[in-house]
């Protein structure tokens, strides 16, 4: 039997009036480092009776990890294993059941926030590439075989990214779907490729952290529905606790 699975809709009550509207540019700040780092930090107060959902690595190892994802002005996205609770009524919170009933051949809309990598194992030792590889993402791997940007004759890495970062992520995303029940069938899409900081914290004094965030979307079409169902709580790629992994699903219309 399939474990139970919650999406909600979550938005911090930071408006005008609102509970938290003093403390809302603290909350929510603009640049995005400091953005980023507390997004990842407002989305976990709807699991603190959880406090190692969050971490990266729950998605494998335990049964209490979420995923994400920051819609803006305090809105949230969120699919989790548990149901987020909000004792404070710091949010306005809508949850419901999510259990998609799936069959093979079902055609679905899809929207994916992602960082989209791939194992590289150059600069390792031999028993560092045993155990695993460095993750290394997908566009800048591509990019290194692209000569340097010639503005005079218009060739070279800044003219070829674009059209590399939708070739990188349809690929990479085919073979996620090779590996987890789907195709991918129309209209893909990848936009807003860019590099995202995050603010580490001052105790650390250490630089912020960055990762690639690429914005897809299209059709896919369900190949293996146990597969699937088994990888959306998972999720795709990498940067899961920064809001990127969560694969939205939809019906395709006929």
């Amino acid at each position: 039997m399939t474990a139970s699975l919650f999406l909600s809709r979550a938005r911090l009550r930071s408006r005008r009036g609102e509970a938290l509207a003093s403390v809302a540019p603290l909350l929510l700040p603009t640049a995005g480092a400091e953005r980023n780092a507390a997004a990842h930090r407002i989305v976990w107060l709807l699991f603190q009776s959880e406090p190692d959902a969050g971490h990266e690595m729950n998605w494998r190892q335990t049964d209490n990890g979420y995923l994400w994802r920051d819609d803006g002005a305090g809105r949230y996205l969120i699919l989790s294993r548990v149901p987020p609770s909000d004792p404070h009524d710091l949010f306005e919170l809508e949850t419901k059941e999510f259990a998609p009933q799936l069959r093979a051949g079902d055609r679905l809309k899809f929207a994916l926030r992602a960082n989209p990598v791939v194992a590289s194992k150059s600069g390792f030792t031999d028993e560092q590439k045993r155990n695993r590889g460095k993750r290394v993402d997908v566009v800048m791997n591509a990019l290194k075989s692209i000569p340097r940007t010639d503005w005079t004759s218009r060739t070279g890495r800044a003219f070829a990214r674009d059209d590399l970062v939708t070739e990188t992520t349809q690929a990479w995303l085919a073979q996620q779907g090779s590996k987890h029940g789907f195709k991918l069938s129309a209209g893909f899409v990848a936009e807003g490729y860019s590099q995202v900081q995050v603010a580490r914290g001052a105790e650390r004094r250490r630089r912020s952290a960055s990762f690639s965030v690429v914005n897809l979307a299209g059709e896919i079409t369900v190949t293996d529905p146990a597969a699937l169902l088994a990888r959306l709580p998972l999720g795709f790629g990498a940067a899961k606790a920064f809001g990127c992994g969560l694969m939205l699903i939809r019906r395709a219309p006929l």
